[in-house]
């Protein structure tokens, strides 16, 4: 609703209603909402925040990179020395921007707090902060959108998309809920009247998306494509200035952020899964293509298009000719073993078939609902300003909403763009349900515009779903809750005790308990699940998979002396199914070959380990 509205409903006298009206911002209104949200996630989840229950594998190895950084590790220097030690470490590719502001609240707080409790304050801080600033984006970014109240509205519906709060929930402190905010950022600047600086900044984000993920590619070709026929289709200053300005940004803030993050070094080299010299190239030559083509001042949009579409051509075939290897993706390269035990299993990275079925209507129905009331709106815009600004977000939103299909872990940026749509179809309900005469009437239009926020939408249509489908219907909860028992955690403080009063070893262990190892002891880790680590993570593999004598060669290979594995571990599950007689089997029935020897942690988790005997004893 707008700000005069939410004013004349909470006034009390008429004196109060200009205070109201000035002081009701989107951005104020956006930070209460946050405020009463966090209050009530960090009461549901201070257990876990006080345990340091990480959720995901890639939080504890982002904090093992900051940590190193802490302890004196270049800036530009991104080993992680702790990985793959035989072949002296494993280089990260990540971004340092990432790391930086949890560093940056680390060393604020530490004086006073000390180093363990100072890195618990910012993980449990930092990504709630961040999602205060993505909901004010959010806020400043749909300001100009043809119904006003739609910034009022919209960090709401963000609050209650839930493959979007996932990713800046307390803890969460790894690169995705920094994706989501800088495609925030860079939709707003689309949104914004055409002018140079509004192409730059837009460029400049998303230059600074994909140095922090390489996933942001895409996100960064469709507002360059968008910007392209703006002017395509236009051939106007303005448009020409947004185009310029959008190439610019994005091709020298690529290089100024390579260089900041990566130095010299991450000028020159070339990988295909993070930003380096072939994208570089690519940048560079989709930007002199583009000024080349307004240089030539053609004067019909054919023409323009076609140039446009020559200058994306030499863009691809500059990324080709630096690294063709990087025309194939950056996991074509990794070994059949790893792709099938691991990578398939990594369900956010693939398409959306392989969601387990009830979960379907959750990944597609607010961005399918979103495009509607984009639509709607497009088509009842009173002007051509309105039009442009719908049909940005209904090509933005085909973009993302196709990229999620094929890549799961996409989905919170598609449904993100998907909020003005669902919030003007909320907002006309929401309108239409105060028109009616009676209560009860009310009362049912309310809820039905209730039911456009992304989570009540995806439950709307997920329940009468799983009635006529029994397949797209949730888990019996109840089946879930009893057999929640059996599994065994085998990170406890007395297993994590165990395992540092050990010496300092070097531990196989099933690649997806590396990185919590690396997190919570001092040890060394042969494989992470992180996948410039491919041969080690291979090897790892093929050694809980195989032959105990052959086993052997690979651990000794890889400089292990000790075997740390947790025997409720779905990975460890895999391995030990795949072959009766492996080594993962083996040691899940307790009966080790010779050449390991039990290590009794004392304690009654399901971790256990073993000690690599020395050769020939």
């Amino acid at each position: 609703m707008s700000a005069g509205t939410l004013a004349a409903e909470g006034a009390k006298t008429p004196e109060t209603a200009p205070f109201f009206a000035a002081w009701m911002t989107p951005v104020r209104v956006a930070l209460i909402f946050w405020a009463v949200v966090e209050v009530a996630i960090f009461i549901g989840q201070w257990p876990a925040i006080t345990a340091l229950q990480l959720s995901d594998t890639d939080d504890a190895m982002r904090m093992a990179q900051v940590r190193d950084l802490l302890a004196g590790q270049g800036w530009w220097d991104l080993m992680q020395y702790r990985v793959n030690p035989a072949d002296g470490g494993v280089l990260m590719h990540w971004s340092r921007i990432v790391d930086a502001p949890i560093a940056g609240g680390i060393l604020l707080l530490r004086p006073f707090f000390g180093q363990p409790l100072a890195e618990q304050i910012v993980m449990a801080l930092w990504p709630p902060l961040h999602l205060a600033a993505l909901l004010a984006a959010a806020a400043l970014g749909f300001r100009t959108l043809s119904d006003r109240r739609i910034a009022f509205v919209a960090p709401l519906y963000i609050l209650f998309a839930g493959y979007i709060m996932v990713q800046f929930r307390p803890l969460r402190v790894d690169h995705h809920g920094w994706q989501i905010f800088l495609a925030m950022l860079i939709l707003w600047q689309a949104l914004r009247p055409a002018s140079r600086g509004a192409g730059l900044l837009g460029g400049l984000f998303a230059a600074m998306l994909v140095a922090v993920s390489i996933e942001g590619l895409p996100m960064a070709a469709l507002f360059a494509g968008i910007a392209a026929l703006r002017w395509a289709l236009n051939g106007d200053a303005a448009n020409r200035d947004r185009l310029l300005g959008y190439m610019g940004g994005l091709a020298g803030g690529a290089i100024l952020f390579q260089f900041a993050t990566r130095g010299p070094a991450g000028l020159a080299g070339a990988w295909c899964d993070s930003l380096s010299a072939p994208y570089l190239a690519a940048f560079t030559v989709a930007a002199a293509g583009s000024g080349v083509a307004v240089a030539l001042r053609p004067s019909r949009p054919w023409l323009r298009l076609l140039l446009l579409g020559g200058a994306a051509v030499l863009a691809a075939l500059a990324l080709v000719a630096v690294a063709p290897e990087c025309a194939r993706g950056p996991f074509a390269s990794l070994d059949p073993i790893v792709d099938r035990y691991w990578y398939r299993r990594v369900i956010e990275g693939q398409p959306i078939w392989a969601a387990k079925p009830h979960n379907i209507p959750f990944l597609i129905v607010p961005s399918l609902l979103g495009f509607a009331g984009a639509g709607l709106a497009w088509l009842r815009s009173a002007s051509a300003e309105d039009r442009r600004q719908w049909a940005t977000i209904l090509i933005a939103l085909a973009g993302a909403t196709a990229l999620s299909l094929l890549v799961m872990r996409s989905v919170s940026t598609a449904h993100l763009i998907a909020v003005p749509g669902c919030a003007w179809v909320g907002l006309c309900l929401w309108s239409r349900a105060r028109g009616l005469a009676g209560a009860l009437p009310r009362i049912a239009g309310s809820a039905l515009a209730a039911a456009t926020v992304p989570l009540f939408a995806s439950l709307a249509v997920a329940a009468p779903l799983g009635w006529v489908f029994p397949a797209l219907q949730a888990p019996d909860e109840r089946r879930a809750a009893a057999d929640t028992p059996k599994r065994q955690n085998c990170l406890d403080p007395a297993a994590i005790a165990a395992l540092d009063r050990l010496p300092p070893a070097t531990i196989l262990a099933p690649i997806d308990l590396g990185a919590p190892l690396i997190f919570w002891t001092p040890h060394r880790l042969v494989a992470t699940p992180h996948h410039r680590n491919k041969e080690a993570m291979a090897d790892t593999i093929r050694a809980f998979l195989g032959d105990p004598a052959k086993a052997e060669a690979l651990v000794r290979g890889r400089g292990a002396t000790l075997i740390v594995v947790c025997r409720s571990a779905s990975d460890f599950g895999n391995y030990r199914k795949a072959r009766a007689d492996g080594l993962a089997a083996r040691l899940y029935t307790g009966k080790p070959p010779a050449w390991l020897e039990p290590v009794p942690l004392g304690t009654a988790t399901g971790l256990a380990a073993w000690r690599v005997r020395p050769a020939g004893s």
